[in-house]
């Protein structure tokens, strides 16, 4: 049949074809308006996007990653033949020898949970018996271990379950004791006692790690409880005698006056029993037994050496208040504005507390906690606080103690010598105890309670009790012109022995810090100054741009006490390298120290020097000189001097 196109004729049909066709190809070629080839590449990943996800076919794979491919496949081949084997072993054992199933005979068991202990009782605690009995310690640990583990699996802990519990820690606890492993000990016995508070084994042992670690009250408890039940127990009663018999010696020899009787020279000052030794809450090095033997008589008077201690003290008022820690510190709020906000966020902490059930919060909680340096001193020191010095003379190094100390050995001891060097000792460091009890709380109440309604008179403090701890001691050398410790000085170290010897006009590197003696507070530092000895020190031109002063050639101030302290070392040699102390009863002044504030504090000074004082306050001293080639990171080291803002208060303002 032909086409309509045929029937047509002449062409027609041809000439609107070519039409369509053009007008098709004009579309084509029109660009569209809107440009979406930022959308081409979404959804298709790259080849390591591909790999990583695993979509990707074993053609794409580079050779090394059809290797690794092949490895892998045959590690797991390989890990899956090691179980078949292990498995087909396991078999074969049950089939040559079946399970001992002997212990069930002639037994009946009214519970699962007895079935289990059962088993535990003739497998794993056998085993570990036997193990234990040949000194294979390791295997003991290893069954009885699994026989605790499956008893806690059971979940339900019914009375024959925890009667076989605790014969398990039991064992334990005795084999950790052949290790001398005692905090295991203490660990396993507090569980055993927390569900059977008369376990003989159990306190004795718990008394025996107590014994190890000196506690000696805790010790003493258990052992009257074991011996309460069990009088019979002739090595708990023999180990009572001896604990009795050490905590009776230490309170016969350090009570009252015998504390006083340590040093002769103080013994009119405290025949009352102004300072009392409660406590050793841990003994330090050598026998409990023995006296102290680190003390030498000669460094107690005027000679030329002293010796220098080093505690931690956390004192508090008999009331429980924390009145001073060398560990740490709480800053509190100044203003009426801060501690309204610290009442107001107390309260709602409180509130929180009291709904869910938890114990009331003490202040101190509240406040951020400031770490501190450790308490330094020399013995015999006027300056210190005669309690502490005589409470620390009884100890030995490491030893941690508690004692009581009355006024009378506390501010009263030290008035008239800070009356007569012009300062007062809060510019040492000494910690300031003539406190109200709870003053930080009656700070936050004075806003809402009257003077009268608060009783200020009746909480004023006249004890404290305080826990020292003696950390070491470092020998000085006396260079005062008289002995009474006045200048004091310690090479710490002498420096690397290769290193050049220290002269006066060598160009050194180093760092210095000047301190408050007693508490260790920064007055002044730089932990990284160059200079040269003996020449730079003490030259002053203008201050820097964080107002850190500096000398007339540009490099940081370095105070005229530093070189000395390095200069005035004349029975050793000193190396790049060394480290030295000094402390000193009359330090260097406000513009030796911080020359920018000469000028402002020039008439105090001259007032204080018609006053009679001879110098700065008291400050330690410490310098190092780096070794040869070493600088510190210039990331942890600020540039320049820093001194402290307070200082100008401190040491020129009285």
């Amino acid at each position: 049949m032909p086409s309509l196109k045929e029937k047509k004729g002449d062409g027609t049909a041809d000439a609107a074809d070519a039409a369509r066709a053009r007008k098709v190809l004009s579309q084509e070629q029109k660009p569209d308006r809107l440009d979406y080839s930022r959308f081409n590449e979404i959804g298709e990943d790259d080849r390591e996007e591909r790999l990583q996800t695993g979509d990707v076919s074993w053609e794409e794979l580079k050779k090394e990653e059809k290797k690794q491919v092949w490895d892998a496949r045959e590690q797991m081949d390989a890990v899956l033949e090691q179980k078949r084997r292990e498995e087909d072993d396991w078999k074969r054992q049950l089939k040559e020898k079946p399970s001992d199933l002997s212990w069930v005979k002639g037994q009946h068991f009214a519970s699962y949970e007895a079935f289990c202990v059962g088993r535990v009782e003739a497998t794993l605690k056998k085993s570990g018996n036997e193990a234990f009995k040949r000194g294979d310690l390791g295997q003991a640990q290893v069954d009885w271990e699994a026989g605790v583990g499956m008893l806690l699996a059971l979940g339900t802990l019914t009375p024959e379950v925890l009667s076989a519990l605790c014969i398990l820690r039991n064992n334990l606890a005795q084999l950790h004791i052949k290790r001398g492993e005692w905090g295991k000990v203490k660990d396993l016995t507090d569980r055993i006692l927390d569900t059977q508070p008369s376990n003989e084994k159990a306190l004795y042992r718990r008394a025996q790690a107590f014994f190890t670690f000196s506690l000696w009250e805790k010790c003493e408890a258990d052992l009257e409880v074991l011996l309460k039940h069990y009088p019979q127990n002739k090595d708990a009663a023999a180990m009572l005698r001896q604990v009795q018999h050490k905590t009776g010696k230490d309170r016969k020899k350090l009570a009252g006056k015998a504390v006083s009787d340590i040093c002769a020279g103080l013994a009119e000052l405290c025949p009352d029993g102004t300072v009392r030794k409660l406590r050793i809450e841990e003994y330090g090095e050598g026998d409990p037994d023995e006296e102290p033997k680190w003390l030498q008589p000669q460094w107690l008077s005027k000679g030329s050496e002293k010796v220098v201690v080093t505690c931690q003290m956390i004192i508090s008022s008999h009331g429980g208040e924390e009145l001073y820690n060398s560990k740490e510190y709480r800053p509190f709020p100044e203003t009426k504005q801060a501690r309204d906000e610290l009442k107001e966020y107390m309260e709602m902490v409180n509130f929180l507390d009291q709904e869910a059930g938890k114990a009331p919060r003490l202040v101190g909680d509240f406040y951020r906690k400031v770490k501190k340096r450790p308490v330094r001193w020399f013995l015999g020191d006027p300056g210190m606080y005669k309690g502490f010095d005589l409470a620390v003379r009884t100890m030995k190094p490491k030893e941690r103690a508690i004692f009581e100390v009355d006024q009378p050995m506390l501010a009263a001891s030290v008035e008239q010598f800070y009356e007569g060097i012009g300062f007062h000792s809060t510019i040492a460091g000494l910690p300031q105890l003539q406190y109200h009890i709870e003053e930080q709380r009656l700070q936050i109440l004075e806003d809402e309670m009257t003077e009268k309604e608060l009783e200020l008179d009746n909480k004023t403090q006249h004890g404290v009790k305080v826990e020292i701890t003696l950390l070491g001691y470092i020998i000085f050398r006396d260079l005062s012109p008289n002995g009474d410790g006045s200048r004091l000085h310690a090479v710490i170290h002498p420096g690397v022995p290769e290193a050049p010897v220290l002269r006066r006009g060598d160009a050194v590197c180093g760092s210095f810090f000047i301190n408050r003696p007693f508490d260790g507070s920064l007055l002044v530092q730089n932990t990284c100054a160059e200079w040269r000895l003996g020449e730079d020190e003490g030259l002053y031109e203008k201050q820097g741009e964080n107002n850190e002063p500096l000398r007339p050639d540009g490099g940081a101030f370095v105070p005229r006490s530093v070189g000395d302290a390095l200069l005035k070392v004349d029975w050793m040699e000193l190396r790049h390298g060394a480290l030295v102390e000094v402390r000193l009863r009359y330090g260097p002044e406000l513009k030796d120290v911080a020359p920018q504030y000469a000028k402002q504090f020039e008439q105090a000074t001259k007032d204080a020097r018609k006053k009679g004082r001879k110098g700065g306050a008291m400050v330690s001293i410490l310098v190092q000189i780096f070794p040869p080639n070493y600088r510190p990171s210039s990331d942890e080291t600020p540039e320049g001097t820093i001194i402290d803002e307070s200082i100008p208060k401190d040491m020129e303002i009285e």
